[in-house]
Parts: structure tokens; sequence; C-alpha cells
């Protein structure tokens, strides 16, 4: 059986588990987001993601052309399924090309097995084909320093860019190894139009960064889990336990990556791995994202590499590093296929009831609006939308009812001092039920306790995470 068969067989493998695991859930919020700019016209939807300054527009078209096919919601999560059994594919290629023949266990065992590919294999966002594009880049960029292989590396960090803003990291390590074998004219022209497809992301940076945001959108009370970053671990709850032998292996990995003798190929998968991991806290520095694991998906494929190319490499005495490191892959994969995630709420399911019970002309008030806006485009589009925003101790913002969901513009807000004016000025309104997904009850309690006295009732939106209150007509 050749090499490229058992690569082939093994990515197909990998995209049947993906099809047949959590495919049909429900979207999440930032799938949503894709949604809703994916159904915009082609002007507009450049406008929205040039505007927004988070993901570009190349993937929100490729969504859109799926989605023109008539594929429903969840069956658009097909893009990021195909970048994943690519990921798996190239990262298979990648590791024989970089390592030979005697890495080819290791690598299937490792790379089509992981946890963490088959998370973002499932989400309509464009993290798998960050790591599609990264195992592809570092295949060419670590082994041979022709000048083909320089360009298709070029090429892939181009398509890693203009899919998502982090592919810019790929772009530095690019110029960084091929300073002294390339041109300064081709160096500038690499350098200046990864510029020029980053530049909505670095203006939307440098505007937060300035008006000094504070709001951490990504981050949670729970600790930071090593394993959840490293191994991809399916959620749950922290063990430190986990979290130690995760870190005792990383550094086992990186130190093993230099014995018994410094190998170039590893040296540069170890810059790889640290320009990465340190381009996430530097952005996290200017710009409060937090280190969520999507963040990660670049420095995770050079994990990746780096984990097969130290396997390949241990001779007998390194055995218990190899079974280790295999067991705690082997361990993440079974959580992931066996543990049910709690992360993600069943927007279509609360929708769905949420427009039964308010029929055809009722209102629906969502806290923060742009959640259950985006929802609503995606699973209710008959239903229209008011809402705003607010907090324990800020102002109360608001859309008066029926509003249209316009990105992260966040214009047209109006202060509200009491919530109860609100309700009063919705008085004789058709049926009202008020929703939020806020996860603090805190900041929306003074909501929830006026929209009460105005006569709202408990509803059961079939997600506890999804909390309203709804008032009959009148």
């Amino acid at each position: 059986m050749s090499p490229r068969f058992l690569f082939g067989l093994s990515s197909i493998g990998f995209l049947l588990v993906t099809f047949a695991t959590r495919a049909g859930q429900s979207l999440g919020y930032d799938e949503l987001f894709t949604v809703w700019v994916a159904s915009r016209p082609l002007a507009d939807l450049i406008h929205q993601a040039n505007v927004d300054g988070f993901t570009p527009p190349a993937f929100y078209v490729l969504v859109k052309l799926f989605a023109l096919t008539g594929l429903s919601n969840e069956g658009l999560r097909v893009v990021p399924m195909v970048f994943g059994g690519l990921a798996a594919c190239f990262g298979l290629l990648a590791s024989e090309r970089l390592f030979g023949a005697r890495a080819r266990w290791p690598a299937l065992c490792l790379i089509p097995g992981s946890a963490y590919l088959f998370t973002f294999a499932h989400e309509l966002r464009p993290y798998s084909a960050l790591l599609c594009c990264a195992f592809f880049f570092l295949g060419e960029m670590g082994r041979t320093t022709d000048e083909r292989s320089d360009v298709r590396a070029a090429i892939a960090a181009f398509i890693a860019t203009a899919f998502s803003y982090l592919g810019l990291s790929l772009v530095a390590i690019w110029l960084f190894e091929c300073r002294r074998r390339c041109a300064r004219a081709r160096l500038a022209f690499v350098g200046l139009l990864a510029l020029l497809l980053c530049a909505p992301g670095l203006l939307k940076a440098s505007t937060l960064a300035t008006a000094n945001v504070a709001s951490r959108i990504s981050w949670s009370a729970r600790p930071p889990a090593l394993s959840t970053v490293i191994f991809g671990l399916a959620p749950v709850p922290f063990d430190a336990r986990v979290e130690f032998t995760s870190l005792v292996l990383l550094t086992a990995l990186l130190v093993s990556s230099r014995y018994p003798l410094a190998s170039p190929v590893l040296s540069f998968l170890c810059r790889a791995f640290v320009v990465f991991t340190v381009s996430v806290f530097v952005l996290d520095a200017v710009v409060p994202i937090g280190f969520a694991p999507r963040y990660f998906a670049i420095s995770v494929a050079a994990l990746l590499l780096l984990l097969v190319g130290v396997l390949s490499r241990l001779r007998r005495a390194g055995l218990p590093v190899a079974v280790a490191l295999l067991a705690v892959n082997g361990v993440a994969t079974f959580r992931y296929l066996s543990v049910q995630p709690a992360v993600r709420e069943d927007w279509r399911g609360a929708m769905s009831r949420i427009e039964r019970r308010l029929g055809p002309d009722g209102v629906l008030l969502a806290f923060p609006f742009h959640h259950a806006a985006a929802a609503a485009h995606a699973y209710a589009p008959r239903v229209a939308v008011g809402g705003g925003y607010t907090a324990r101790g800020g102002p109360l913002l608001w859309y008066p009812p029926p509003a249209s969901f316009q990105g992260y513009s966040f214009s047209g807000l109006t202060k509200v001092d009491d919530p109860a004016d609100m309700w009063r000025g919705l008085t004789g309104a058709p049926t009202l039920c008020l929703l939020s997904d806020e996860p603090d009850p805190r900041k929306t309690a003074a909501l929830f306790e006026a929209f009460a006295a105005f006569g709202g009732e408990p509803f059961d939106t079939g997600d506890p995470r999804l909390r309203a209150l709804c008032r009959p007509r009148g």
C-alpha cells in the first residue's frame, strides 16, 4: 500500500467520522454570524467583513457559494469539514516530507486522530482552513530551501491570511526564514501584500486599542486548560492531573526536540511554534481577545508535526514518552467522541419554540441584541426583533423593534434610564418575548424584573442557557 493511498484513506476516514459526529448540532453564535454575513449581497458582504475586522471576506464568500446550492444552515459545515480533511491529508504528507517513512505511523496516529482537528472541522469558521494552510506551509518550508517550495509556501500563507488575519504569522515566519535567500524586492512584495490583505483587521485592532477596549470577549471564569489548547480535549471539568500531565509532556517534547542531536527541521518547527504562540499573546496585549483554543490553530499544526518528528526519532529509551504522548492523544479523541459538549447553545430549538409562541406578528426582545438577532435570521427569519445591551453598572442601550441586524456597527442605539420605560412604550403591542443568553444573570436582572412586572411569564426555550419571559398580546 503506497503512502499516498494510505494517507488518502486515513483522510477519508477522518471525514466520515466528522460527518457522523455533531455535524447536525445547532449552529453556535460565531457560526450564525458567518451565515448572516454570507447571506448579504456581495458588496455588502465585503463591506461588512471589512467593517467588523475580525475575519476577511474570502471565507464568507466561499460559504456564500456553498449556500447557493441550497444547503441547510447546518449543511454549510461541509466547508470546514472539507478543509479539515485536507488538513489531515496535508499534515500526513508534511510529516513524511519532513521526517521520512519512519514518521508515517506516528503521523497516522496523531494527525487524523487529533481531537483538536475534529473540533474545528465542525465549526463554520475558518480555523480548519488555517490548519490546512499551516500544514502545507510547514511541509514546504521545513525541509527544502529551493525557490519553488518558497513560492508554494508564500501562496499558502497568503491563502491563510485571506481566510483569517491570524495567517499573518505564517507570512512573518516566511519573511524570517527567507530573509537571506530571497531578494529584498521579493521580501518587500510579500510583506506589503500581506499587510494589504490584513489592512481592515489592523485598522480594527488599532481602533479598539486606541479606544482602550476592556471587554475580553473570549474569556471565561474557568481556569485556562493547557490540555484543551495543546491536545484538543473536548470541554470537560478542569482536572489538575490532566493539566499537569499535559505540561510535563509538552516540556518533555520541547526538550526532546534537541536530543540526542539537534535537527534543523525540528528547530524550524520549534521556532514556528514559539512565534505562532507568542503572536496570540501579542495580539491579546493590543486587543484583549483572550486565549480561546481557536486562536492557537496554527500553533497546533506546528505542535503536531513537532510531536511526529520527535516520536519518529526516539529510540528504545524514549518509548515511554512516545507511549505517553500517544495515550494522551487517545484520551483526547475518546473524550471528544464520548463527552457531549456544553459550549454550544441550542439556538435552533429555542428559536423554533419562540417563533411558535410569538405567532405571526409577535416581537422578540433580545439582550444582547446581536446574538439573538443572528439566530433569528438563521432559524426564525419572519420574527420581528428588537433589544439591546445592558451591564450591571452601566447604561441600558436599546433598539426599538423592529430593528435590523447590522453586524458590529452598534449604531442607532438609544440610551434608556429605566427598563420599564421600554416596556411601557410597547403597550398594546402583540405578544412579546424577552430573551437573553447572557451567562451572568446579574447583568439582565433589572430587565427581567421589569418585564415580569409588565406581565412577562417564564418561557421554556429548551435550553437553560437561553432564558426567556413571554407576555401575551395586549
